[in-house]
């Protein structure tokens, strides 16, 4: 049995997405020493989360399915049912696949189960009135019970352990191999409640992670770590930031008094002796109550580390360009480099990650997946006003060539049109603008001059 080191709390990064639990009830403050159970309740009832992780996560997402996956599938048209309805629910693969890197930025590593239902047919024409098509289904890393690698790193078998749905008290466990799966009430399974054959040769199961992964371990760490822990630094920073704000920012009443006697006939008045409306001393002749303003130097000191938080966190997903004054585009360019290099990154394992879906689908179907998946890698940023500028002065420039005009043209439409059109009809616009040059092109060779 393979050991599996759980030493991440996954509900914290849930929570940190999500902004729920610890944030919601305020439980992941920090109380200060010997600070009151009612002022510690009413921290906690009015601390305000700024959720950068979801900020970030949803970002990325955007970015990296700014624009759909091309998809070719004339040579495997069993494969764009697929894509229609991934998960038996109506979702369609783009809305699956973003949901899939949104977890896995989250967990660490997501594992994707390619499955079909198992209900007896006779005929295909009954299987496909029954709609029993292969579909996914995701699994996180707190649903892994043990699972094994061979030689070349393929998976040999994974187990799931998952609450029970008749009870959700207890477990079932969910096993499968390269040619059977396995459903039972122990981890024995030695209570088996059904299994059988599946026979695709391999683990109908995808382990999916946008970080590298080590040759001996199952778990990566995820992705947003480090910002939920930076996240919940700055939660409780600004949350010690308003109670300083709260109990300093007015004046504080120092009222003289002659003895204890004249302190206690005070406290019986309604005056507490704190910082919430007055402080108490022993007064000299001569002395009167008066109001004293705290220093502002703590508050400076919590804006000032406040303020490394949010950079320390931009920096971990290289968005240092966003929180940055730059003043050139070229270095705004160059500081989002790193950025598009990630985005290009998490597009190429998601590629990847589809071609082994496809395939998986096609096992459960007896056919070869020959279709065609292509995610955009293209994440760089263009100053539009600059860069239209540029062309429209070249354009009146005698020594440009024709073919150099003729490209500058779809650069630029492409740019312009990109956030309105998809991938096929900015293809369809490029194929209009050759067809142009090409028809000018052939009218100067018959003599046509403009």
């Amino acid at each position: 049995m393979a050991v599996i080191n759980f030493d991440l709390d996954y509900q914290f990064l849930k929570d940190s997405y999500t902004g729920r639990g610890g944030y919601l009830d305020g439980s992941y403050l920090v109380r200060f020493p010997n600070e009151s159970d009612e002022k510690f309740k009413n921290r906690k009832r009015y601390a305000v989360l700024f959720n950068f992780c979801k900020k970030i996560v949803d970002s990325i997402t955007g970015h990296v399915f700014k624009k759909s996956p091309i998809r070719k599938m004339d040579d495997s048209p069993w494969y764009e049912k697929f894509i229609n309805n991934t998960d038996r629910r109506g979702t369609y693969i783009d809305d699956k696949m973003s949901q899939l890197l949104k977890l896995t930025l989250i967990n660490g590593i997501i594992f994707v189960i390619v499955d079909k239902p198992r209900i007896q047919v006779e005929t295909a024409l009954e299987e496909k009135e029954l709609n029993i098509f292969p579909y996914i289904t995701f699994r996180k890393p707190v649903h892994l019970q043990d699972y094994s690698f061979d030689e070349f790193g393929t998976l040999n078998y994974i187990v799931f352990k998952e609450p029970n749905p008749e009870n959700p008290q207890f477990f079932i466990y969910r096993k499968y191999t390269k040619n059977e799966w396995f459903i039972s009430d122990d981890e024995q399974f030695s209570k088996l409640r059904d299994s059988g054959e599946h026979k695709l040769g391999v683990v109908p199961v995808i382990p999916f992670a946008v970080t590298q992964l080590e040759d001996d371990e199952i778990l990566p760490t995820p992705f947003i770590l480090e910002i939920a822990n930076l996240q919940r630094d700055f939660y409780n920073a600004v949350n010690e930031l308003r109670t300083i704000l709260r109990d300093n920012t007015f004046p504080i009443l120092t009222f003289p008094v002659k003895d204890d006697s004249s302190t206690e006939a005070l406290k019986n008045q309604g005056l507490s002796i704190s910082t919430d409306n007055g402080l108490l001393y022993n007064a000299e002749a001569g002395a009167k109550p008066e109001f004293i303003a705290p220093p502002s130097d703590p508050a400076q000191i919590y804006l000032s580390y406040i303020e490394m938080l949010v950079k320390q966190i931009f920096k971990q997903v290289n968005l240092d360009f966003a929180n940055s004054k730059a003043e050139s585009g070229l270095a705004k360019q160059y500081d989002y480099l790193e950025f598009t290099t990630m985005l290009v990154n998490f597009a190429n394992a998601l590629e990847a990650c589809e071609y082994k879906i496809a395939e998986l689908v096609g096992k459960w179907l007896g056919e070869e997946f020959k279709g065609y998946i292509e995610y955009s890698k293209q994440f760089t940023i263009l100053d539009a006003e600059q860069f239209t500028e540029t062309v429209l002065s070249v354009f009146n420039e005698p020594a440009v060539s024709p073919v150099l005009k003729n490209e500058l043209e779809k650069l630029l439409a492409r740019l312009i049109l990109n956030p309105f059109k998809d991938e096929k009809e900015l293809d369809q616009i490029e194929n209009a603008l050759d067809s142009k040059e090409d028809w000018e092109v052939k009218m100067r060779a018959e003599g046509w001059n403009s």
